[in-house]
């Protein structure tokens, strides 16, 4: 009896620990003070002399917008360890949902690395040229984490499915934003030639829908579904 107390009273913590990750990162995507530098000329018709120009006067927002991404990419992958957990996952799919995971903070480190070196080349007077490149790269990356994120959140699904730690269709909604985060930036380039363009941001709603959801219900329910043990006991009976 206690040993069954003591594991619901794990997983609840574990559920409402996901939950308020959730409720961080969907929070901190609407902060202005994040989303500055992320509403300028990136996706704009702007001028190579407008963008060099944008990127000296925003040199702080740049900044701030490169810690952001990184940040908030390694609260998602806390988000999936914590749903991990509480789905009690083994094996494989846990395996690929951690690697994902810590896959997509590598890659979005990297790109706040980039972000700090586009205001460093504005606020230090770089070529031009320089300023144009990094900002063209910094562009790019924003479409480089959309697999490892999908394969995190289509693991996690998955996971649920079998453990029953979501409802249902939370795990469906999940695999369905995974399936559109994986193949968003292939079909871009087979449209467009380009791996940013009309469908970029889509999977990234998609997403922050899903991260809300399961957020929303594990604050309010933490724990579904059977306990292991209750499973386990269940298959032996």
């Amino acid at each position: 009896m206690r040993t069954d107390q003591a594991e619901g009273s794990r997983r609840s913590l574990l559920g409402r620990l996901a939950g308020v990750a959730g409720v961080a990162i969907v929070v901190g995507s609407f902060l202005p003070v994040v989303g500055a530098a992320g509403a300028g000329p990136f996706y704009s018709g702007f001028s190579a002399e407008q963008i060099v120009t944008w990127v000296r006067e925003n040199a702080v927002a740049l900044n701030v917008h490169g810690f952001a991404i990184g940040l908030s990419q390694t609260v998602f992958a806390l988000f999936i360890v914590l749903l991990v957990a509480a789905a009690a996952g083994r094996g494989l799919l846990a395996v690929i949902a951690y690697l994902s995971a810590g896959a997509a903070v590598a890659t979005d480190w990297a790109t706040s690395g980039v972000y700090f070196a586009l205001a460093d080349a504005g606020q230090h007077s770089g070529s031009d040229a320089a300023v144009i490149g990094l900002f063209s790269l910094a562009k790019m990356m924003a479409a480089s984490d959309g697999v490892e994120i999908g394969l995190a959140v289509a693991a996690v699904s998955v996971l649920a499915m079998r453990s029953r730690a979501l409802p249902m269709p939370l795990a469906w909604l999940g695999l369905a934003a995974a399936a559109y985060l994986i193949f968003e930036a292939p079909v871009q380039i087979a449209i467009s030639q380009s791996a940013v363009g009309r469908l970029a941001g889509i999977g990234g709603v998609l997403g922050l829908l899903w991260i809300l959801a399961v957020a929303i219900v594990l604050l309010i329910k933490p724990v579904w579904g059977p306990s292991p043990m209750q499973s386990a006991a269940t298959a032996t009976s």
